[in-house]
């Protein structure tokens, strides 16, 4: 079977021992907290769409952002292919959406919550210089496996 692939973005906002994190508001994934990101729009850079989708989902404007790699997360029937960006310039405060809203939250705090999405374990892998993971989950959005991308 081919798993539709996904071409996405997540972007760390780092300040301090902070990281801003959205909460859904809606559908599947209520509650669910995720890292700010969102699918590369046909046209449109990764770095591009990591500006664009941080602003929407979180009302702030960031700047110089530094490419960490790619992560690609496996679900049963679908693939995301993440560009990850960390980035620790900014301006504004967060927001709330119709969709999510954002906040700080300390990142082993984010880490310890349940219902967080796969992208959340990226946390932990920020420190390296260039991430390059592949990620297996479940339809339950919890994660099977962890290796290095070949």
């Amino acid at each position: 079977m081919n798993k539709e692939v996904r071409k996405a973005v997540r972007t760390f906002l780092i300040d301090e021992d902070k990281v801003l994190a959205i909460k859904y508001k809606s559908g599947n994934i209520l509650d669910f907290y995720d890292i700010p990101g969102g699918k590369i729009e046909e046209n449109e850079t990764s770095e591009q769409a990591s500006i664009r989708e941080f602003k929407e989902e979180t009302g702030i404007d960031i700047s110089n952002e530094i490419y960490k790699g790619k992560v690609i997360i496996e679900y049963p029937n679908k693939i995301y292919d993440f560009d990850i960006y960390v980035v620790k310039e900014y301006e504004g405060m967060p927001k709330e959406f119709e969709e999510n809203y954002s906040m700080w939250l300390k990142s082993q705090e984010l880490l310890e919550k349940d219902n967080t999405l796969p992208s959340i374990e990226i946390i932990k892998y920020l420190s390296r210089d260039i991430i390059n993971l592949k990620i297996l989950v479940n339809n339950n959005h919890k994660i099977v496996s962890i290796c290095e991308l070949q």
